[in-house]
C-alpha cells in the first residue's frame, strides 16, 4: 500500500507540472544500468526466556557486511523551463540484489535445553526499488543535481532452527546525488550519475515467542547505506 501511495503521489505531482506552458514542459523517458555498493551492520537477537533463572537471554551477534550489486531501472521526468528548468522525476527497479545465503550450525538457540540446536540458514532479497526525486540544471552545460525518497522491499527467505520466520521488511530512505547529461541527435540523450542512499533504520521480528511463555521473539536490526552510480540513455519529447 505504501509504494501504491507514493507512485501515486508521483504521478500527480507529474501531471500539476504539466499545467504550464506546454511550450516550456519537457518529457524524457528512459533506461539505466546501475552499479550499487552497500554496508550493513546488522545485529540479531535469538529469543529466549530473559528470566536468568532456569534459563538463558537471547543470544546476540553483531555482523557487517558489504554489498555489490548491478541491476536494470527504468525512468520517467517531467521538467518545466518556467521552473528554472526544475524536473521531477520517477523510477523503478523490480530487482535490485540476491544477497549471498549465509548457513550456520548452531547449539541451544534459545536457551531453553537445547532443544533448539540445528542448522540456521538465512537468506534474502531486495526488489521493487523506486525513487520519486527532482533535478535541478546547475550552470546550464548539463550538469545537474538531484534530491529524493527511495524505498524498496528485503524478501526475507529462511530456514531458522528456532522454528522462527522473519517477516518481509519495507526499507525507506531519502537520496542526493549530482550527474551529467549531454546530447544524442535532436531526441535522445545519454547520462552519468552517482548518488548517495541514506536508509532508514531496519528491523524485523521473528514468527514465533519463546517457549517458555514470554512475548521474546528473534530480532534483527540493522544500519544501512549505499552508493549507486548509473549509466542511462533516454528520449525526450
Amino acid at each position: 500500500m505504501k509504494k501504491i501511495n507514493t507512485i501515486l503521489a508521483a504521478v500527480s505531482a507529474l501531471l500539476m507540472l504539466t499545467v504550464t506552458s506546454a511550450n516550456s514542459v519537457e518529457f524524457k523517458a528512459g533506461v539505466s544500468a546501475n552499479g550499487m555498493a552497500a554496508y550493513a551492520n546488522a545485529k540479531e537477537t535469538l529469543k529466549g526466556d530473559g528470566a536468568g533463572t532456569g534459563g538463558q537471554t537471547g543470544r546476540t551477534t553483531n555482523e557487517e557486511a558489504v554489498l555489490a550489486t548491478s541491476f536494470a531501472s527504468v525512468f520517467a521526468e517531467v521538467s518545466s523551463d518556467e521552473m528554472m528548468g526544475l524536473g521531477l522525476g520517477v523510477s523503478y527497479a523490480p530487482e535490485v540484489a540476491d544477497l549471498s545465503k549465509e548457513t550456520r550450525v548452531i547449539q541451544d538457540a534459545t536457551g531453553d535445553s537445547g532443544n533448539d540446536t540445528g542448522t540456521q540458514t538465512v537468506d534474502a532479497k531486495i526488489n521493487d526499488l523506486l525513487s520519486v526525486y527532482i533535478t535541478l540544471p546547475v550552470g546550464g552545460n548539463g550538469a545537474y543535481v538531484k534530491a529524493g525518497y527511495i524505498q524498496a522491499t528485503m524478501v526475507t527467505e529462511e530456514s531458522l532452527a528456532t522454528g522462527s520466520k522473519y517477516e518481509d521488511i519495507d526499507m525507506t530512505g531519502t537520496q542526493v546525488g549530482a550527474g551529467y547529461e549531454g546530447s544524442l541527435g535532436d531526441m535522445a540523450f545519454w547520462r552519468a550519475e552517482g548518488s548517495y542512499q541514506m536508509w532508514e533504520d531496519l528491523r524485523a521480528d521473528g514468527s514465533e515467542a519463546n517457549a517458555t511463555g514470554d512475548s521474546t521473539k528473534n530480532k534483527i536490526e540493522a544500519e544501512v547505506g549505499s552508493v549507486t552510480g548509473s549509466l542511462s540513455i533516454g528520449m525526450k519529447f
